[in-house]
């Protein structure tokens, strides 16, 4: 949970922690008095006292893999970062890695773009037009009976650095080839959003970043001789 400032809403979301047996709650800068939260944790207030309280770069640091939540789409195809997956596919996601977490934002502003981007996938709860915005407790209360779903399943594998190296390698690829700045510019957040949600293991990462590679040394190597061609 990003920077919380309802009691309530932290009270709740450690019930359905320890409700869907959750491992670890992260409280990124909290502006919440816990003890406060605690009463609305009831017999979970225990999680509250385990809770790590910390920044959002650590999160990141710990986590394999991040799922931002969002209850704004993206409303333009070139905003990668809020176009979202299904919660459906949520287990599948977040077990695919050894370490991975749902990622909550503000209370009333969610969280910024900057945050999304550091994420490695979005999802988003469909709602009425009227009003899209959830309440964090029923919110959390849905991504985490769909995330638990399926549970035991074998694990795709597949790591941050694998999807990071074939995000710049297909970056890269797309440089090599002339394709204009303007379209490669979000690239590197379409091939790691592209990778996380994908069913590939490490092993098949690496191997396309490898044919990535291996084509953006041989469109160069007639440079390297002084080709005109």
């Amino acid at each position: 949970m990003v920077e919380p400032k309802g009691p309530v809403n932290v009270g709740h979301v450690a019930r359905l922690v320890q409700n869907f047996g959750v491992e670890k709650l992260y409280l990124v800068e909290p502006k919440v008095d816990l003890s406060v939260a605690a009463i609305y944790a009831s017999h979970a207030s225990g999680v509250l006292d385990r809770a790590v309280v910390t920044t959002f770069s650590r999160v990141r640091k710990e986590n394999e893999l991040l799922v931002a939540t969002t209850a704004v789409r993206a409303s333009k195809k070139s905003n990668v970062i809020r176009r979202t997956v299904s919660p459906d596919r949520l287990h599948e996601i977040l077990s695919s890695s050894t370490t991975s977490s749902l990622v909550f934002g503000r209370d009333t502003t969610g969280l910024t773009n900057e945050e999304i981007r550091m994420c490695d996938a979005t999802t988003t709860i469909d709602v009425a037009p009227a009003y899209r915005s959830l309440n964090i407790g029923h919110a959390a209360a849905i991504l985490l009976y769909l995330a638990s779903r399926g549970r035991g399943g074998a694990r795709i594998g597949h790591g941050r650095t694998a999807r990071e190296v074939f995000a710049l390698s297909l970056y890269q690829l797309a440089e090599a080839s002339g394709v204009p700045k303007h379209k490669t510019r979000n690239l590197s957040d379409v091939g790691k959003r592209i990778a996380a949600s994908s069913r590939m293991t490490d092993a098949q990462l690496n191997l396309l970043s490898g044919v990535f590679r291996k084509a953006v040394a041989t469109m160069e190597r007639p440079q390297d001789r002084g080709s005109k061609t």
